[in-house]
């Protein structure tokens, strides 16, 4: 069974970089979140449409995105095994948000609910990125808000 460490080198070097940036990022949300009052989370996190970029064709900027986004969606998923706050999916969540504005990619993050098989309430947030789930739905939430 191959050890962390070997797993981690061997990723491409821009996997690597982008798998340590999600780690930081998930340390640094999850901080945030202990710290922060939780109604000022989403003016912190917000996300705005970026501006169409000038010289590239829209498809071979979708194209481009849509490569970034599946990279920072492995790089997310890798780094919430190593993260240690429990609430994985919000943090993951907000990570992924950071990650995805800083190279201008408009996300839509989704905060909702559930009922488990015991009639508990389940909370769960998720991000959308275009076409790609970047952190998982997984399951039948009634979406509560979105920002």
């Amino acid at each position: 069974m191959p050890s962390k460490a070997s797993k981690f080198f061997a990723l491409s070097p821009r996997e690597r970089t982008l798998f340590l940036e999600a780690a930081l990022q998930h340390f640094w949300a999850g901080l945030v979140l202990k710290i922060v009052p939780f109604r000022r989370i989403p003016r912190l996190f917000s996300d705005t449409r970026p501006e169409e970029l000038p010289g590239l064709a829209a498809e071979d900027l979708y194209r481009q995105q849509q490569e970034v986004t599946g990279l920072i969606t492995r790089a997310v998923r890798q780094a919430a095994y190593v993260s240690p706050w429990k609430n994985r999916c919000l943090v993951s969540s907000l990570a992924a948000r950071c990650m995805l504005r800083r190279r201008k990619i408009f996300s839509q993050l989704s905060l909702g609910m559930a009922r488990d098989k015991d009639g508990r309430a389940v909370a769960h947030a998720w991000i959308r990125a275009g076409d790609v789930e970047v952190v998982r739905k997984d399951g039948e939430y009634t979406e509560l808000f979105l920002f």
